[in-house]
């Protein structure tokens, strides 16, 4: 179909179904498992749509090769791999899913907050070596405990009325405060440097961008109470992985429960591990997520906050929608004008 053809990476045997079932009548269809790096361009060349997840690279010097793209659907919430600055300027079309389901991942940071509290994956893995005893597992309770929420848009409003309903005081940081949820839920905002100083449980919800990579550095983890636990289901660059390796050692962080990582393009498919594509500062920073990966006092889920069975339905839906309505010149989701 001329004008029509959509390549697709990043999408396993059912979703591929789906997709066909939906749009075939519309649009060529392309398919590939895989990520969408330089190495495989030849694949996108002669698209005039693509469709991918966080892990593709969708960078200037890609989009060189892409002569016939009219649009981009992410299906994520962030597109911080695809360069904005450069699809404008093209005049590619960028949309996103912007809510697949915040109760999904509010659900999983309370998970991780819940199973380290309580020490259960270590409980579990010690009851499956059929060693029935509770001594050195010993929790702590959540509630009384002071929450710092960063970022109250709608997974972190979700996280907020969640932990009030754990027994948790509640403080929040977001350049733009929702006082109208503050005052209904009963909840205050401060600065960074104040929830900081004053939160035992520290828990991020914002996109990231160029101006918040590495919000929370080793300057921040200074500022912070001996013993705070932190939680990151955003996106891994958020938090520098040698400062919060670091702090973990010294005590200041007591345990962190993380379902994202800095560069996990790289985890991902590390048969890349030695690609010229990458600069010395992300072998470091992968270095840093193995460590992470392995420490006593850090669960790590593997980018999986997302992933339930309505959530998953909702961003192939919305894929559909986004990629019709580009295809009849009248994008949605479109990334920047929400």
């Amino acid at each position: 179909m001329e004008g029509k053809r959509a390549v697709f990476f990043e999408v396993e045997p059912w979703e591929q179904e789906f997709f066909r079932d939906k749009l075939a009548h519309h649009f060529d269809l392309t398919f590939y498992p895989h990520r969408l790096t330089l190495d495989e361009v030849d694949e996108a060349a002669p698209a005039n749509y693509l469709v991918c997840v966080i892990y593709s690279d969708l960078s200037n010097r890609l989009l060189d090769h892409i002569k016939h793209l009219k649009g981009i659907s992410t299906m994520s919430v962030g597109a911080d791999h695809i360069d904005l600055e450069q699809t404008e300027t093209r005049h590619i079309v960028v949309s996103n899913v912007p809510a697949y389901g915040p109760n999904t991942v509010a659900e999983h940071t309370i998970a991780l907050l819940l199973a380290l509290s309580r020490n259960i994956v270590t409980s579990v893995e010690r009851t499956r070596e059929g060693v029935y005893e509770y001594q050195g597992l010993t929790g702590w309770d959540l509630q009384g405990k002071t929450i710092g929420v960063i970022g109250t848009g709608k997974i972190g409003s979700l996280v907020v009325k969640m932990a009030i309903g754990l027994g948790m005081k509640v403080v929040a940081y977001d350049p733009k405060p929702n006082q109208k949820l503050a005052l209904e839920l009963g909840f205050e905002y401060a600065n960074l440097p104040q929830l900081l100083r004053h939160s035992q449980v520290i828990t991020l919800h914002v996109p990231l961008t160029a101006a918040n990579k590495h919000m929370l550095g080793r300057p921040e983890f200074a500022q912070m109470t001996k013993g705070v636990v932190i939680l990151n289901t955003a996106r891994g660059a958020l938090i520098e992985a040698d400062a919060l390796l670091e702090a973990l050692d010294t005590g200041i962080v007591k345990q962190a429960g993380i379902d994202v990582l800095e560069d996990e393009g790289l985890l991902k498919e590390e048969k890349e591990f030695f690609s010229p594509y990458f600069k010395l500062n992300d072998y470091q920073t992968a270095l840093a997520n193995h460590a992470l990966m392995r420490h006593p006092k850090v669960l790590v889920t593997p980018h999986n906050a997302f992933n339930s069975q309505e959530s998953l339905k909702n961003i192939l839906q919305t894929t559909v929608e986004n990629l019709q309505a580009m295809a009849q010149g009248e994008p949605i989701n479109t990334v920047g004008e929400r």
